[in-house]
């Protein structure tokens, strides 16, 4: 009979660890579980601030070049009026150096002045 007692006292023992285990590791996991969302999320929190801030930035960067390409074309506008004034300039030198005057005297009053 002590021999029975004895496997029976294991047998129930044995069971009892086996429950006691399985307790043990499902708590174990949800604690896990748990704490695994926690650091999750507080990761998304710092990543997302992170893209925000990134978002800001390149919108800004972006703006400026807007800016900086509107400069750019009133820039490529006024060297095309300068270019123009100066090939004016040019021409008007050119012209000043190289003019000539075409004189005309009109005689045909003076002589009908010296007949009256």
């Amino acid at each position: 009979m002590e021999i029975i007692k004895s496997r029976v006292v294991k047998i129930l023992d044995q069971g009892l660890l086996d429950a006691m285990r399985k307790i043990i590791v499902t708590e174990t996991r949800k604690i896990v579980q748990e704490e695994t969302k926690k650091i999750v999320q507080s990761e998304t929190a710092k990543l997302s601030a992170q893209v925000k801030e990134n978002t800001q930035i390149l919108r800004a960067l972006e703006s400026n070049k807007d800016f900086q390409n509107a400069r750019m074309d009133r820039m490529e506008h006024d060297l095309a009026q300068l270019t123009g004034c100066s090939k004016k300039i040019e021409d008007l030198e050119d012209r000043y150096i190289h003019h000539s005057h075409r004189i005309v005297i009109d005689t045909s009053e003076a002589a009908e002045k010296d007949a009256s």
